[in-house]
């Protein structure tokens, strides 16, 4: 699964900062006219117009190469396109031109993590974890506790969920990769309490549910247990989940 990548004004899952143009951006000032190319550029990444993209944050490279959020948003755009050299390169760019960049390392660790080089990531995650004004923090110590799991450090990865849940309660992953460890540690009751947070925020997931079951057993709960394994078998019939549930079964 891969990490949250964070854009200069939205989510990379998300639209919403774009603005249509049938023309080149003029702005009088060139500070203004490198943030509506930089707006711009995200916004096409946000709507999957690589091309357009390409080309208004090409122009603000132009006007300014050692912009970290045009090589930020530029770096974001070539992994899209597997690009990964060109990607790296313009990651770098953007950390070195503004150390601080808090946004930049985040994404640059979850590149790092989507190439398996997960000691890697965690060094620009944890770097990033210590900016205490970044207004995407939570979704860093997310980022942070799934890569510390690829490096089988359950410890830093629970540390660091607990931290992603204190700044924003409702951060889904970080619930269920909680409510996972609170199973594996036979904490039941923290269990079932990070899972219903998370059931409570959003949709049941093939994980969610197995989960579900699983606590449904230990609190003999046949009634949850029976309705979570019917969405389970019913909405994800090729799950991995599904296949862990039927061995169970003796199915």
């Amino acid at each position: 699964m891969k990490l949250v990548v964070v854009l200069t004004c939205v989510l990379v899952m998300l639209s919403g900062c774009i603005t249509e143009t049938t023309g080149p951006v003029r702005e009088a000032d060139p500070e203004k006219q490198l943030k509506s190319l930089i707006d711009l550029g995200v916004g096409y990444i946000s709507n999957g117009e690589y091309a357009r993209a390409k080309e208004n944050l090409t122009r603000a490279l132009d006007l300014d190469p050692r912009s970290p959020e045009a090589n930020n948003a530029i770096a974001l755009l070539f992994q899209l396109e597997g690009e990964i050299q060109l990607a790296e390169t313009h990651f770098k760019k953007a950390i070195k031109y503004s150390p601080g960049f808090s946004q930049a390392r985040n994404n640059y660790g979850a590149f790092l993590y989507q190439e398996e080089r997960y000691k890697e990531a965690v060094d620009q995650l944890q770097r990033a974890s210590e900016d205490r004004f970044y207004q995407y923090r939570s979704q860093v110590f997310e980022n942070l506790g799934v890569s510390y799991l690829q490096l089988n450090k359950d410890t830093e990865a629970e540390q660091a969920f607990m931290r992603s849940i204190q700044l924003k309660p409702s951060q889904l992953r970080s619930l269920i990769e909680l409510a996972e460890i609170r199973l594996k540690q036979r904490n039941y009751v923290e269990a079932r309490e990070f899972y219903r947070r998370h059931k409570s925020a959003t949709q049941q997931s093939a994980r969610s549910l197995w989960i579900c079951i699983r606590l449904a057993r230990v609190f003999n709960n046949e009634n949850e247990e029976a309705s979570c394994s019917l969405t389970l078998r019913n909405v994800f019939p090729k799950s991995e989940q599904y296949e862990q549930y039927k061995s169970t079964t003796g199915q």
